[in-house]
């Protein structure tokens, strides 16, 4: 790593008009990544993880879905919480770097998005069952209208209960799904025994969905992940 990372992030800034994203440094398990903005980005969430945005040269607007709009400034920070539904917005070349879990993954978001909410509890409160099924899911990548699926686990006095969220472009996308392809792929993958209760939420109001996203925040489980192959 270069002795002076900030100092070479201004300096590449300058002169470009090009939008620029590059890795400064990873700590444990957080990269920490530098950017040079301008104009304005599209809305998205992190599912795994918080984001510290800390500006260094330039003016930068976050617009948090549900929350206002945070200004930030020339050696200004600002926290976005994990799940938030978040945009950047600047009018000025801005420079800015960030820290975030090094796996994390930026999912987009879009007004006419739909989330489908899954939570069950596993029986005998045996999660081996359940998560071995819940890894079957990956067919549903190549599902027209599929954007992305991810869960994990919770800890209840009751017991553990499994979180399963599905983001789909449009609720017609998600019908079609459920009509055409959901009982196959559930078929296949064994898990109608491995769970005795059940609660399913289909969530179409963005903002509602902004505080499914931060409400619900289980230990992911990887292989539960699923992305869309598009």
């Amino acid at each position: 790593m270069e002795a002076n990372p900030v100092r070479h992030v201004i300096e590449m800034a300058k002169g470009t008009k090009d939008d620029i994203h590059f890795a400064v440094s990873e700590v444990n398990d957080h990269c920490v990544r530098a950017a040079v903005l301008e104009g304005e980005c599209q809305w998205r969430f992190h599912p795994d993880s918080e984001k510290l945005i800390i500006v260094l040269e330039g003016e930068l607007l976050v617009d948090v879905m549900d929350h206002r709009t945070e200004v930030l400034q020339r050696n200004d920070s600002f926290l976005i919480p994990r799940g938030a539904i978040y945009r950047f917005r600047s009018n000025q070349q801005t420079v800015c770097l960030s820290v975030a879990k090094t796996a994390s993954e930026a999912v987009g978001f879009e007004k006419e998005n739909v989330l489908k909410l899954i939570r069950c509890k596993p029986a005998g409160r045996n999660r081996q069952p359940f998560s071995e099924a819940q890894a079957k899911w990956k067919p549903i990548s190549n599902i027209k209208g599929f954007v992305r699926q991810w869960g994990g686990w919770l800890e209840a006095e009751e017991g553990p209960e499994a979180v399963i969220m599905a983001l789909w472009k449009t609720k017609q996308d998600y019908m079609n799904f459920m009509k055409n392809d959901h009982d196959l792929i559930y078929e296949t993958t064994n898990q109608k025994d491995t769970f005795h209760s059940s609660h399913i939420e289909l969530i179409e109001d963005p903002a509602e969905i902004g505080r499914a996203l931060k409400r619900h925040s289980p230990a992911l489980v990887p292989e539960w992940t699923v992305a869309c192959r598009a």
